[in-house]
């Protein structure tokens, strides 16, 4: 099946591509044009430096191949196969361990909180250091194969909860055990996120190890509004008292290694955000959205009050840029740029095997979806295995276990995954986007039944989504450059 990459947002584009599409000659065309320029029925009358400023960009996107016919239907493999699946998992980047269940606050937008369904009961539990250490083993043989690819690869161990260091004996005795692995090919670094309560009493030993830190922290006072303890009081204060004394007495590491990441909602915004971190630590976080997957139906309503999302045009131009250029990859319309960047050209690679033969040739899953722990694997408190912390706990791909260690069946995940991509094959033979799609099967709610892709696109959704992307890149030509540049889109 064929398809048409068209830019139509703008009147003139639409009206340009209609007459190469009916094979006029348009360089003839335009040398027609007279003066007064033309008028397009119901868009009004369009000047010729109009006409001949858009026929530029025309040209421009026709010369890079924005007009062709792409057969993706030749570039799309729709069955996974438990090779595919074991060589990736061989070769992740990192390992999380939900450390705990337990938390010492109790957040009214928690992804295991009321809005959410699609997990485990949280029953005030710790992971136990042998669980993990099985896990580990496991990993530390696929290392050690012929399986994996890498020579000095840094791997990521990192630790999660709930409040991982409401667990503290396990991150310790975990750390030692990692230390001491015999793996010829890696090195490790510690990560975790916590919320800070507990930052006080084992700062020493974070730093000592060199953690790589993301605290959890929605800005001012106000904007934390909803981190509260259990019964209700604000832990705003209690938290920046650990933050400062960490910024305090270990003012390299605080700089270094220490990140936030704020949940945006109904009582913050992106501008408080950003002067809240910048003008008390120098620092710009991560900006967050309310996971939309496994909303329980009798909560909608009341998760739509609390949701909110990040649209350029609620922000006065000058704003918005100072946002930009602080904040950058952190907000969500420069990830777009990025990935439009990445995805829709011909200069850049996924990896050396797409560099050293032609893209074209190349095959690819198709959606958004990750290889099974194609970035990290993630263990539950209950030992059961996922490809990321963001997944519905229906989604289990394998087992930790006193009894059977580690149980991972390559075949049968294989088999899981074709069949939704075959539940999704029709829409994505007829989708625009193909190309740059960031839809994970496994965030979608109805997979098990018959799946609609939210992310679809239509020829005239795509041409919108596409213009959009180039009118953003041309209003700030800096952030071009600053993507090529700076980024690796992962």
């Amino acid at each position: 099946m064929g398809h048409k990459k068209t830019i139509l947002c703008h009147p003139l584009f639409s009206f340009l591509v209609e007459l190469n599409d009916q094979g006029h000659d348009l360089e003839q065309w335009m040398s027609g044009l007279n003066e007064t320029g033309i008028e397009i029925k119901e868009c009004g009358l369009f000047s010729k430096n109009e006409i001949e400023y858009y026929y530029k960009k025309f040209r421009m996107l026709k010369d890079n191949g924005y007009f062709k016919t792409n057969e993706h239907d030749q570039n799309l493999d729709f069955r996974m196969t438990a090779d595919d699946v074991k060589r990736s998992l061989a070769n992740t980047p990192q390992i999380t361990f939900e450390v705990t269940d337990r938390c010492g606050l109790q957040c009214e937008y928690c992804g295991y909180g009321k809005f959410y369904n699609d997990y485990d009961t949280r029953d005030n539990i710790d992971m136990t250091p042998d669980t993990a250490k099985r896990l580990i083993d496991y990993m530390a043989q696929l290392w050690n194969s012929p399986l994996h690819l890498s020579h000095d690869k840094n791997i990521y161990i990192g630790f999660y909860g709930g409040e991982p260091l409401m667990n503290f004996p396990f991150i310790r005795e975990i750390v030692d055990y990692v230390k001491k692995l015999n793996v010829v090919h890696n090195h490790f670094t510690f990560s975790i996120t916590t919320n800070g309560l507990l930052l006080d009493k084992y700062m020493d030993f974070l730093v000592s190890n060199e953690f790589n830190m993301l605290i959890s922290l929605d800005g001012d006072e106000t904007g934390n509004g909803y981190r509260v303890y259990k019964n209700g009081k604000p832990a705003y204060n209690d938290i920046m008292k650990n933050i400062m004394a960490l910024k305090s007495k270990f003012p390299s590491y605080f700089e270094e290694k220490v990140r936030f990441n704020a949940v945006l909602h109904n009582m913050n915004t992106v501008p408080r955000i950003h002067h809240f971190f910048k003008t008390t630590f120098g620092k710009f976080p991560g900006v967050s959205l309310l996971n939309t997957s496994g909303i329980a139906e009798n909560q909608l309503e009341s998760f739509r009050k609390l949701f909110s999302f990040i649209d350029e045009r609620n922000y006065k131009p000058d704003e918005y840029r100072i946002l930009e250029k602080d904040m950058f990859l952190n907000l969500p319309n420069t990830q777009k740029l990025s990935l439009f960047l990445h995805k829709e050209n011909d200069f850049a690679f996924e990896d050396y095997n797409e560099l050293i033969y032609l893209k074209e040739s190349q095959t690819r899953f198709p959606i958004g979806t990750c290889m099974p722990f194609s970035k990290k694997v993630f263990i539950t408190v209950n030992g059961k295995i996922f490809p990321c912390e963001r997944i519905g706990h229906q989604h289990v791909l394998g087992y930790i276990s006193p009894t059977n260690g580690v149980s991972i069946d390559f075949e049968a995940i294989a088999q899981k995954y074709t069949s939704y991509f075959l539940k999704l094959k029709k829409q994505c033979l007829s989708c625009y986007c193909w190309e740059r799609c960031s839809q994970c099967v496994l965030s979608m709610d109805s997979i098990r039944e018959q799946p609609v892709c939210d992310s679809f696109m239509t020829r005239e959704t795509y041409s919108h989504d596409v213009s959009s992307c180039i009118d953003s890149i041309e209003q700030s030509p800096l952030i071009y450059g600053k993507i090529l540049k700076k980024v690796v889109v992962e």
